[in-house]
């Protein structure tokens, strides 16, 4: 394998045109991510769901993405990326064909993992591809700027699309929507020459199974906290003895997964905790607002999705705001100023709760939340990647985006296991869910404000780490 490895400076560029086609697999998945929030009313209605499970459809994307994540970089560095990606968009395509065709919650499950997991393989892969012999300079900050562009406008539109499907053809048809264009986007990457990798080794595809497997049964757990049933107990035991067993073995030395530098590093733990508790509070109050929207107010899947539109906006529009504000004053303030913008607004959705007019209640909160995210996401990435080697900053950005979507994921089981999310037939209890939402950004702000002023433990040298780290540091672009 060593004769096929070549700098990519010796590869030839993708047209226009093509790197248009492969990030449309960002758009795809972009929309896919944000699209359950309109698809969960219909689903609830017609396979008669419980809160939990409804919760694990929706977290299930999130938890596959994560523990896919750190695969997926390594087999674009030690395999051909267009077949990666390739592979990638299959898997996706599949999982949309499972959730179309669920007969039940599981099978549901399932096909949203699938789909987390195929996104988790095309997503470096895409990257990467685009960026091939491409020095750093304008061309390259063109495609990277339309690889960030079609997973914020994805994920705008998965708001308003699969909803106008949902409202008027059904929500098994809105998981096929993507079909079209996955296929489209396989066709035309078949005109890529095979791409040379970048280096030799393994990736270890059984820990991305064994982590998937583990924190879907902590979420599961989770999501029962309070029930006495023994499978609930069952399922909170087998989670927490998974998670404990793969973190025991993926920090021997032989299966370590995250450098010990990174690990030790508190301010990088710091930023991960509390980016954790802004997406455990962002993807629970988009969710909860949907559902309420849908379920007490009478909208169709297609009217939620526009209601909810107004944060993507906000966030593109304040996007260049928070790395500005970084600069000026430190990415602790600014990641501070977002979570407190966010904890305002769910507080404030919360204190006056859905039956205001939509200009004065769900649309002024979302503003201003959409503004809390568009600075914490920058405020934590640059102040992450910057307390670290530059050799670790790949593995630090990657860790970060793992905690953000776990932290979704646990946010919205843990909302369930509060009772917020309600059964078939039940009202939202949205003023609780709002308040059950800031807190986790005033816990998460707490454990990480105590996490960074701990005292650091003495550092030791590790290993180089792979050059996948690159490739990975390019995935903090949040499409949110």
């Amino acid at each position: 394998m060593t004769g096929n490895i070549r700098p990519h400076s010796d590869a030839p560029t993708l047209s226009l045109l093509m790197t248009l086609a492969i990030c449309s697999a960002l758009l795809v998945e972009g929309m896919s991510s944000s699209s359950i929030n309109v698809q969960v009313g219909a689903i609830r209605d017609d396979m008669g769901l419980t809160g939990t499970q409804l919760q694990l459809v929706a977290g299930s994307f999130l938890v596959a993405y994560a523990a896919f994540l750190p695969v997926a970089g390594r087999l674009v560095d030690i395999r051909d990326k267009r077949r990666v990606f390739q592979a990638g968009i299959l898997l996706f395509s599949l999982g949309c064909v499972v959730c179309a065709a669920a007969a039940g919650s599981w099978t549901l499950v399932l096909g949203r993992v699938i789909q987390g997991a195929g996104a988790a393989l095309s997503t470096p892969a895409a990257l990467a591809l685009i960026t091939t012999g491409l020095s750093p300079g304008p061309k390259r900050n063109r495609a990277i700027g339309i690889f960030s562009a079609m997973g914020s406008v994805g994920f705008s539109l998965g708001l308003v699309v699969p909803g106008l499907v949902v409202a008027d053809l059904g929500w098994r048809l809105s998981f096929l929507l993507y079909l079209p264009l996955t296929i489209v986007v396989l066709l035309v990457t078949l005109r890529l020459a095979p791409a040379d990798v970048d280096a030799e080794g393994k990736a270890d595809i059984a820990g991305a199974f064994s982590l998937t497997v583990a924190l879907m049964l902590l979420v599961s757990a989770v999501g029962g906290v309070g029930t006495t049933a023994p499978m609930w107990i069952a399922l909170q035991l087998a989670g927490a003895t998974a998670c404990a067993l793969f973190y025991r073995h993926r920090t021997t030395r032989t299966g370590r997964l995250i450098p010990v530098d990174v690990l030790r590093s508190r301010r990088v733990i710091a930023y991960c905790l509390a980016l954790a508790a802004v997406f455990a509070g962002i993807v629970t109050s988009m969710y909860l607002i949907s559902l309420s929207l849908q379920t007490d107010r009478g909208y169709d899947a297609f009217d939620a999705g526009l209601a909810l539109v107004p944060q993507s906006i906000a966030n593109a529009a304040a996007a260049a705001l928070g790395a500005r504000l970084v600069t000026r004053i430190g990415a602790a303030r600014v990641l501070l100023a977002g979570m407190v913008l966010i904890t305002g607004g769910l507080a404030y959705l919360g204190l006056v709760g859905m039956d205001r007019s939509y200009a004065t209640g769900i649309l002024t909160a979302i503003v201003v939340i959409g503004v809390g995210v568009a600075m914490c996401y920058p405020a934590a990435s640059i102040g992450a990647v910057d307390d670290v080697a530059a050799v670790h900053r790949g593995v630090a950005s990657g860790l970060l985006v793992m905690c953000q979507n776990i932290g979704g994921a646990l946010g919205l089981a843990l909302a369930t296991a509060t009772e917020v999310v309600p059964a078939p037939g039940q009202a939202t209890d949205t003023a609780l869910g709002m308040f059950v939402s800031a807190a986790f950004l005033v816990i998460g702000g707490l454990a990480a404000f105590v996490v960074s002023r701990r005292r650091p433990a003495p550092s030791r040298p590790s290993p180089r780490p792979h050059s996948g780290d690159a490739e990975l540091a390019r995935l903090t672009e949040d499409p949110r």
